[in-house]
């Protein structure tokens, strides 16, 4: 990747945290940085190329907060991991800007709307991060701490409601993460003394 390109993401993302997926323009780069419409269009024909650049580098931030938050503890329960997984998801939602919270899903997709390659990239990073409660719901199981029947759709039900724990944001922070561990306790099945224990 050249310098330009570099700089023309960086811009997209600091304007992406400022307005979500809709402040992501090509034409905005023009403007801010100040370089010839023709130079941002060829490296990103389009808004949802540039999107997707935006996305590649927030995926990046946003792995590198879980795998600092959450090592591995040896003999820990899957439920205690999912809590603490979750919690992760929950502190880099709150700790940036609004415009973040458009990574994760909050609504069905429209009907007839053309899927683009963005919509392809969040998908998969919402696969991704199901695919990570889906795991540990497995160990869960294997251990007891989690309700046998704990499954696929318990992963993406969990992402649901961080990410509308974090959308909401009816209390406040403190009381969020603790609302968080007893809804996904609950969500789960695991015991109150194992979420405790967590």
């Amino acid at each position: 990747m050249d310098v330009l390109w570099n700089r023309l993401v960086e811009a997209a993302v600091e304007r992406f945290a400022v307005d979500g997926r809709g402040g992501v323009m090509p034409h905005d780069l023009v403007k801010r940085l100040g370089v010839p419409a023709e130079t941002v269009f060829r490296h990103f024909p389009d808004r949802d190329r540039l999107f997707v650049a935006v996305l590649g580098q927030v995926q990046q931030e946003l792995f590198a907060h879980i795998e600092v938050s959450c090592p591995v503890i040896p003999g820990e329960s899957g439920l205690s991991m999912i809590l603490r997984l979750a919690e992760a998801y929950r502190r880099f939602l709150e700790e940036r800007p609004a415009g973040y919270l458009d990574i994760l899903p909050h609504g069905e997709k429209g009907a007839g709307q053309a899927e683009t390659q963005s919509d392809r990239e969040l998908g998969r990073l919402a696969a991704r991060i199901a695919k990570q409660f889906e795991v540990l719901l497995l160990l869960g199981r294997l251990d007891g701490s989690v309700r046998a029947e704990a499954a696929t759709d318990t992963a993406w039900r969990i992402l649901h409601v961080v990410v509308g724990t974090v959308r909401l944001a009816l209390t406040s922070q403190k009381a969020r993460a603790r609302n968080l561990r007893v809804m996904l306790a609950a969500l789960a099945g695991g015991h109150p003394a194992a979420a405790r224990a967590a």
